[in-house]
């Protein structure tokens, strides 16, 4: 009769695992894997580096810690050793790799670091410490003095400031070296006159609450990268980077309530704003002579305040096309050659408007359903002929119309009624007539028609407005013509 003899298995696992550093006697480690069909396995170290690190149980395959004093990463970055499993005649070996990882004994600077010079960086840095509780401040920017700070490499072990980072006037500083396992930041960055600073993307991990973000005057900064982490934010000033090229680094920017980008000269996009949502104040676009569109601002819902000014090469605002809370202040100033804000179409109600000085802007397309708005100033356009756009108005608290050399009428403003405070009609030298006042009922204050060259016909100014719905002063002078207030109640209201 022929017997079945089972022959016996053993299968084990090499075991890697990486751990802190300094960890406590009798720490477990891990237990090391190894099965078999029948029998019982016994475990055992046969070589380990360094010496005694390691103890192992017998049975059960778990491995601890036996000389904490040799768990040192400056000492012994990495544990090795060898175990046997053995079931009767048969055994197998186990590799044992530990990487101990370094740890840095928590240490805390209370109170505010005024670091001034690179012999007090250096000081500074000698203590290791993990944490300022306050701001640090490097450079004597808040004296208004220049430092000798050239590198902040002692600064490496730090990873939390409680409050405000400032970097100031440090001409010798050309990146944030340093800084780069600082992983949170609370209320200010403010990175202002180091003018050969190339890269502050040793801030790339930082996270935290931020107030306001000033990166101002940098004058070889090409760009923003290291501020991705950024989120949410309060105040945001880009200001006179003369290198600076894009502002990608803002990419991770979902909410603002205050942004300003001005005087960057080298600045074609703001790519940097693809994800922002919602602006809770305002956004200033100021002399950023080669800004070609503001198309990433597609994402933004909500803008309250919005100022849009000397950008030579901006063509339109398109790029505010999704915005479903429209600004109650609109500054659109000096842009040579804009062509349209058509893109405020939605928009009737307003605190105030100002379109100044866009000589390539021929009408005010954007502005058609316009209802009520606190003060319109519509001043030195030279390519807007006339007010159509206007002609749902009905309520306004203050009017200017200033400078706009080839506006020939004023028809569009056929369905206003009423004028809180004044009427500012000055310069407008193709001007002659009034026609579209015909409607108004009441000017709350003062009428100023001032220097229209060619303005002969005042008849769209009605008798009954100017002999009870005038509350204010009549000056009508240096005009073609320049009736007095009588002369206008009397009918005689043109030449």
């Amino acid at each position: 009769m022929l017997s079945n003899v089972v022959q016996t298995t053993l299968t084990v696992y090499d075991f890697s695992k990486t751990l802190d550093g300094n960890p406590p006697a009798d720490f477990v480690i891990g237990t090391l894997l190894a099965s078999t069909n029948q029998g019982t396995l016994t475990f055992s170290l046969t070589a380990q580096s360094p010496e005694g690190a390691l103890s192992l149980d017998e049975t059960t395959g778990v491995l601890k810690v036996a000389d904490p004093s040799l768990f040192d990463h400056s000492l012994h970055p990495t544990i090795s050793g060898t175990a046997r499993v053995v079931n009767g005649d048969i055994s197998e070996n186990i590799n044992i790799i530990l990487t101990l990882k370094d740890v840095i004994e928590e240490k805390v600077f209370e109170g505010i670091a005024h670091l001034k010079s690179q012999a007090e960086v250096d000081a500074f840095g000698s203590n290791n410490y993990t944490t300022i509780s306050g701001t640090l401040n490097i450079g004597k920017v808040l004296e208004n003095e220049i430092s000798d700070i050239h590198s902040l490499l002692p600064l490496s072990s730090l990873k939390y400031i409680g409050e405000n980072l400032i970097v100031g006037l440090n001409p010798l500083l050309q990146n944030l070296e340093g800084l780069e396992n600082v992983t949170y930041l609370k209320s200010i960055i403010y990175i202002e006159k180091n003018e050969n600073l190339t890269s502050i993307q040793s801030l790339g991990k930082a996270r935290g609450i931020y107030n306001n973000v000033f990166i101002n005057q940098n004058e070889k900064l090409p760009n923003l990268d290291g501020l991705e982490n950024l989120d949410v934010v309060a105040t945001i000033n880009i200001l006179e980077n003369p290198s600076l090229q894009n502002i990608d680094g803002l990419s991770g920017i979902t909410r603002a309530s205050e942004i300003t980008i001005r005087e960057n000269p080298l600045l074609d996009n703001i790519n940097g704003f693809q994800n922002l949502e919602k602006v809770d104040g305002s956004i200033t676009l100021n002399n950023n002579p080669l800004l070609r569109n503001i198309d990433a601002f597609s994402g933004v819902k909500r803008i309250l305040h919005l100022t849009i000014s000397e950008n030579n090469s901006l063509l339109d605002m398109d790029g505010l096309q999704n915005l479903e809370l429209l600004p109650n202040s609109l500054y659109i100033r000096d842009n040579p050659v804009l062509q349209s804000i058509s893109v405020f179409m939605g928009l009737e109600d307003a605190g105030v408007i100002e379109i100044t000085k866009n000589p390539n802007l021929t009408n005010l397309e954007g502005l058609n359903n316009l209802i009520t708005v606190g003060n319109l100033r519509i001043l030195d356009n030279e390519a807007i002929e006339n007010l159509d756009q206007l002609n749902n108005l009905k309520s306004v608290n203050e009017l200017h119309v200033m400078d706009n050399e080839n506006l020939t009428n004023l028809e569009g403003l056929s369905n206003l009624e009423s004028v809180i405070r004044s009427i500012r009609i000055h310069d407008n030298n193709s001007l002659t007539n009034l026609n579209g006042f015909q409607n108004l009922l009441s000017i709350g204050r003062d009428l100023h028609i001032r220097r229209n060259m060619a303005l002969t016909d005042f008849c769209g100014l009605q008798p009954s407005l100017l002999e009870f719905g005038l509350g204010g002063t009549y000056t009508v002078v240096n005009n073609a013509y320049n009736p007095t207030q009588q002369n206008l109640i009397d009918g005689d209201c043109s030449i």
